[in-house]
This record gives C-alpha cells, structure tokens and sequence, in this order.
C-alpha cells in the first residue's frame, strides 16, 4: 500500500464521522430541548404549588371568614378574601405585581372551597376527635413551552397542565 492509498483511507474515515454527526445531531437538539423544556416544566409546577399554599395560608388565618365547625359555611367576608387570595395566586408583589406563571390569569383555573373534617387528636394517651374547618385550594393551569404547544419540539405530545392543591385548617386569628 501506498501513501496516497492510506490518505484516501483516512479521508474516507472522516467523511464517514461527518455523516455520522449529520445523523445523530438532530437526535441529541431535540433530546437537549426536551430536558430544558422538562426542567422549566418542573420548575413552573414547583412555583404554582408555592403560590397556591401561599393563598391557602392567607385565606386561613383570615378573621371571621367561615362559620364554626361542623358547617365551616363562607362567612361574611369570604367573596373579598378570595379576590385577594386569587391576587396573591396570580401574581408577584403581595398581588400587585406581574404573573407569576403564562396562562395562571388567563387560561388557567383556580378553586376555593371550606370544608369540615372529623380530625383525631391524640389528648394525654386517648384518642378524640374533633370537628376542624379546611380551606382547599386548586390552581390549574396550561405549561407554556418555548417551542411552542409542544412540551418536546417536532413531536406533538399535546397539552400539558400543571396542577397544584393545598389544605390548611382554619385558624382565623
């Protein structure tokens, strides 16, 4: 074999590690996006179940706001606190500053409910139970990907909501 033959041997191995790349360059775009879009996914589910324990825990320490236990109905001041509470859901700043989460003021749904529970508490070895008022709150919302409605692009894997739901016992100090 020849010098020549050899370099037309090495040219052709590098043309083949092109082709190689060629094939597997999209595969690893697409892989590298779908775990951005994932972990931006994540992060969005993490800040709306803050924001939802963060209105669960206004609407439960707000005076007056249910009836005592066993009916737990809205009291008085239950339409103002919710608007506040989906304020504070919505939005940064307290409730006055920018959304939180793409979609949460518009697409997106939140729910307020007062419940009673039949709770046990453990008093001195024995068990008793106790009726307790429960705040519930459920925030729905649709991710908003940046390649557009899918969560991975150039595979349409359809709508992906982000739902997050907190409990808190009624305190109204």
């Amino acid at each position: 074999m020849t010098k020549t033959d050899r370099r037309a041997g090495n040219f052709l191995q590098s043309g083949a590690a092109l082709l190689e790349f060629a094939v597997l360059l999209p595969l690893l775009v697409i892989l590298l996006f779908g775990l951005v879009e994932f972990g931006r996914a994540l992060l969005q589910e993490n800040t709306l179940t803050k924001a939802v324990t963060t209105g669960a825990r206004y609407l439960a320490r707000m005076p007056n706001l249910m009836t005592p236990p066993p009916h737990c109905d809205p009291g008085t001041g239950w339409a103002a606190a919710v608007a506040q509470a989906e304020a504070l859901i919505e939005k940064d700043n307290a409730g006055a500053g920018n959304v939180i989460l793409p979609g949460l003021d518009g697409e997106g749904t939140i729910t307020f409910d007062g419940a009673w529970r039949n709770e046990a508490v453990s008093v001195s070895g024995s068990t008793v139970y106790i009726n307790v008022c429960v705040i519930e709150v459920e925030a729905v919302t649709p991710f908003v990907s940046m390649s557009g409605d899918s969560l991975v692009p150039f595979f349409q894997l359809g709508p992906v909501n982000l739902t997050a739901r907190a409990e808190e016992r009624y305190i109204g100090e």
